[in-house]
């Protein structure tokens, strides 16, 4: 089992060579997340981290470049010069501010899109990123899993970057192989903002305003105009909620035609 902090989350690095930083999630959510080939972080971490993130361009860029940047992680934040080998031949010391406790971002622009490594040095301290601007590369499994049509939401093709349900949404990871269905994550005292479940502590929809009926509420229901509860599908029950989308009032439905 991956380590896990204190609060019962684990902490995740992206796949090797693509962009991102790391990101921590609950323990019986890691499996999907190791499925499409992020890595499991050492808790703490480790003396000397880096992530890397594309840039966005500027008008001073050459058509056809990759400009990326580089986050920087030491553990411990003592301002020194930093020594970066961009990995394309190039070698460039970054100054650190030792009044600064932010560490630089720096940016970089390759003329050629190949898969290299970056190298950072601060004091004895050395770390290396591979850096992969052909493509973030996916594991052999998820692609034969992709190729085969297995549909269960971790497959891919490679080059194509799943999406992965966020706060406040459960579902499986989205490739475009299969059509995947996602669903409102519902606080257990109602479902209309985004409040850390005192389950597990995700973000989920809970009630604003301390509405009764949001908090009851178990379903949604929609439509232009006034509901005609006996034409719902499922039929309504006590609690659930229905928008009229042509005047935005919302109605409480109750069981056998109520509202």
């Amino acid at each position: 089992m991956p380590p896990i902090d204190e609060s019962g989350r684990v902490r995740l690095l992206p796949p090797y060579g693509c962009p991102g930083k790391e990101e921590w999630v609950l323990h019986h959510e890691a499996d999907r997340w190791l499925q499409l080939g992020f890595r499991v972080g050492s808790v703490p971490a480790q003396a000397l981290e880096l992530f890397w993130m594309p840039s966005d361009r500027i008008w001073s860029d050459p058509i056809g470049c990759a400009p990326i940047a580089l986050t920087i992680d030491p553990l411990i934040k003592a301002p020194q010069p930093i020594q970066v080998n961009w990995g394309d031949g190039s070698v460039e010391t970054i100054g650190w501010d030792a009044l600064s406790r932010e560490v630089p971002i720096p940016r970089h622009v390759y003329l050629d899109r190949v898969d290299l490594t970056v190298t950072v040095s601060i004091g004895l301290t050395v770390a290396s990123l591979p850096v992969a601007l052909l493509g973030c590369p996916v594991p052999p499994s998820v692609v034969q899993q992709g190729l085969s049509g297995g549909g269960d939401g971790s497959g891919g093709l490679a080059g194509v970057e799943p999406l992965v349900p966020g706060d406040g949404l459960d579902g499986r990871a989205y490739n475009g192989t299969t059509t995947e269905l996602w669903r409102l994550r519902l606080h257990p005292e109602g479902g209309l903002a985004l409040l850390p479940s005192p389950v597990d502590g995700k973000p989920a929809l809970a009630v604003m305003y301390g509405s009764g009926a949001a908090s009851r509420g178990t379903r949604w229901y929609s439509g232009d105009g006034p509901p005609l509860s006996a034409a719902l599908n499922p039929p309504p029950a006590p609690g659930d909620l229905y928008l009229d989308r042509l005047t935005g009032t919302v109605y409480e439905l109750m069981s056998g035609g109520g509202l």
